[in-house]
């Protein structure tokens, strides 16, 4: 038989929580930080399918938008957009 070194004689016998990891964390506390971590992964899921279809919605839009330019105009904007971002990456 092994001692427990926690239950000397004549203390009284202490139920111990089994503990899920070598951090000291409870099986409970895991799972109530699993429930957790699982709302926010479906806000973050629901957000990011807001913001695809917004971003669609505005492509949509802007590819309409260019519609009703003329070609060349269309051309020299998004030259001058080139040029943009090619200074600002290179500065």
């Amino acid at each position: 038989m092994s001692k427990n070194k926690n239950n000397p004689q004549g203390a009284e016998t202490v139920e111990e929580i089994p503990l899920a990891n070598p951090h000291g964390k409870t099986v409970e506390e895991i799972k109530q930080v699993a429930q957790t971590l699982q709302v926010q992964l479906q806000e973050h899921q629901k957000q990011a399918n807001h913001h695809q279809t917004m971003a669609t919605k505005a492509q949509g839009a802007l590819e309409v938008m260019l519609q009703m330019i003329p070609k060349e105009e269309v051309e020299k904007m998004i030259s001058d957009q080139a040029k943009s971002n090619g200074e600002l990456s290179e500065g």
